[in-house]
């Protein structure tokens, strides 16, 4: 699909390309001047609006502080007698928001936690300013935009806190009747009385921002058109028209090679330096193909006869190669049959000896001295030889792309169970401390059990065979860093490994030397065999090692593995 497109576009004009370019670029500049008027205005109208509330608030502020300041002289006659008259700055406050709320369509109303009045219940948005400024006495205000009955409004509450004229209507002691009536609240000077709470419109405002966003747009549109179309034309007069000048000259000497010392020169009244340049390079290529067309028949005569000659040594070369290589199949079939038939020949009377073993142990006491030791030899033995022999089947089914991948639900954690105490009697007669960890975080995976099980039985085999009396090995499970891959690691305390030698103990039937081999024994295929079984599965294995350090094999695995044959594994890497 991408080729398609791409060929197309390569045939347009280079006028169809700029005008498109120009069209593209016009366009993401207006997108981003749009998105940024539009925030820039939305952010002015904010501020206006707060700036707005914010005076309401200190002109509402000013006539509550008068009454509360008057309050003594409301509260006397002219001779200094007490006589109360109902009137206190609450009272003259919320009056006076009511007056102005009925003549605009701008809200005033007083709130609080716990009001006296139910008119003066806390809304959700006013309940969670108060909370606000009761969490935070850094916050005196509250606002943003919100629907209020169905409409788009401004909210904006300020807070009221307590101060010294309050305290004989609301102070201490509490549950005291304060002259209106009311039992005090019992607050402190600077604790949260209550908020004004201001509701503004925003209709009209929404109105004027997208009115002025439209106009700057439009004007800002205005301009890069004019700027686009004297682009387009600039580049149309300097670029296009030389270029079209040069082809026609181009076409010219295709058409006669002859003419190939025609000079080509630009057109119009818009040269340019770098458009002199070019159509000098131009002649001077020309005058150079004229002569190299004079000589042209004798070199391609030349370079045919030599290519002939090449083509009949590439071809003797190959019928050599092709000779040599199917003789190596043919080699290489016949190992792995040999390998295949007396692997499978061996497993019967080794499945035979196990099982008499397995039949005598019910006959030999554990504490049999010298016969138990005998017989545990042969199971141990017989195990180890048979574990090889199926590596050498194994291996020959790979090779010869037989072996499927059977695919099931495993519980990671129950393999590396089942695995670690199968061996822990061979770790544990070899003084070996046998670990394992399987971390909360795998998952189930979807491969195949008995090709993750045969991986981790040859690591841990592996490793137990050349660690020493008193090492340790352990096996450890957890996510890997890659996404939907699962970690399985396997570390000794062994002999460890040389840095020169770490690829080649992953090829078949190759150990780190001969001394190594006899020493501890082994066919050398358990980990050319883990290597192509995580191929098969889909995943990898990486070696960390030094010498007298001990080893970190780490094999990585799907969560989920799509089915493959061994064939397929080989052809992608696998050994």
């Amino acid at each position: 699909m991408l080729d398609v497109l791409a060929r197309r576009v390569s045939r347009l004009s280079l006028k169809v390309k700029v005008v498109g370019l120009l069209a593209a670029i016009l366009v993401l500049i207006l997108a981003a001047f749009t998105a940024w008027t539009y925030h820039e205005k939305l952010a002015m109208t904010e501020s206006e609006i707060v700036e707005q509330a914010r005076m309401l608030t200190t002109e509402m502020d000013a006539t509550w502080s008068f009454v509360s300041a008057n309050q003594y002289t409301i509260n006397h006659d002219s001779t200094g007698a007490y006589d109360y008259k109902g009137l206190h700055c609450a009272l003259a406050g919320k009056s006076v928001a009511a007056l102005f709320s009925q003549h605009s369509d701008t809200v005033i109303r007083f709130t609080k936690l716990d009001p006296r009045n139910s008119n003066a219940e806390p809304d959700e948005f006013e309940e969670a300013a108060l909370r606000q400024f009761e969490a935070d006495p850094r916050d005196d205000e509250y606002y943003g935009f919100t629907e209020y009955e169905g409409r788009n409004v401004f909210r904006y509450v300020s807070e009221m806190r307590v101060t010294k004229d309050c305290a004989e209507c609301h102070g201490e002691p509490a549950g005291e009747i304060d002259p209106t009536g009311h039992p005090k609240e019992g607050w402190k000077i600077g604790d949260v009385g209550g908020a004004m709470s201001i509701i503004v419109p925003t209709d009209l405002y929404f109105d004027n921002m997208m009115a002025s966003v439209w106009n700057n747009v439009m004007f800002f549109l205005l301009i890069m058109l004019i700027l686009g179309i004297a682009v387009y034309f600039a580049l149309s007069w300097m670029v296009v028209r030389p270029l079209e000048s040069l082809g026609a000259s181009l076409r010219a000497v295709d058409a006669d090679p002859s003419r190939a010392h025609t000079a080509a020169a630009p057109i119009g009244v818009f040269d340019s330096r770098e458009m002199d340049t070019l159509f000098a390079h131009f002649d001077s290529m020309s005058s150079a193909l004229s002569v190299l067309y004079g000589n042209l028949e004798s070199q391609v005569g030349e370079r045919t006869d030599q290519l002939r000659t090449a083509m009949e040594q590439l071809q003797e070369q190959r019928a050599h190669v092709e000779r040599v290589n199917e003789r190596l199949k043919r080699d290489n079939q016949y190992k792995t049959d040999f390998l295949a038939i007396v692997s499978h020949e061996l497993r019967t009377p080794l499945t035979s000896i196990i099982a008499f073993a397995d039949l005598l142990d019910t006959h030999v006491p554990r504490d049999g001295g010298e016969s138990r030791r005998q017989l545990d030899e042969i199971e141990k033995n017989g195990q180890i030889l048979l574990e090889m022999v199926d590596n050498v089947l194994e291996t020959a089914r790979i090779q010869s792309g037989r072996d499927e991948v059977s695919i099931e639900l495993i519980d990671v954690s129950d393999l590396v169970g089942m695995v670690v105490q199968s061996l822990a009697p061979l770790a544990s007669k070899k003084g070996i401390a046998l670990t394992s960890d399987v971390s909360s975080e795998v998952p189930l995976v979807m491969s195949d059990w008995e090709k993750l099980r045969r991986i981790l039985s040859n690591l841990v085999n592996n490793a137990i065979k050349f660690t020493g009396e008193g090492g340790s090995v352990a096996v450890a499970v957890a996510r890997d860093a890659e996404e939907g891959f699962v970690r399985i690691e396997v570390r000794d305390t062994g002999i460890g490994i040389p840095a020169d030698k770490h690829e080649l103990i992953f090829e078949r039937f190759t150990q780190e030397n001969m001394s190594t081999a006899r020493r501890f024994g082994g066919s050398g295929l358990g980990l050319s065999l883990v290597k192509d079984l995580a191929g098969i599965l889909g995943g990898d294995v990486s070696l960390t090692s030094r010498p007298g350090e001990g080893s970190e094999f780490v094999v990585r695995v799907p969560v989920v593995t799509v089915a493959r044959t061994g064939s397929e594994s080989s052809e992608g890497g696998g050994s």
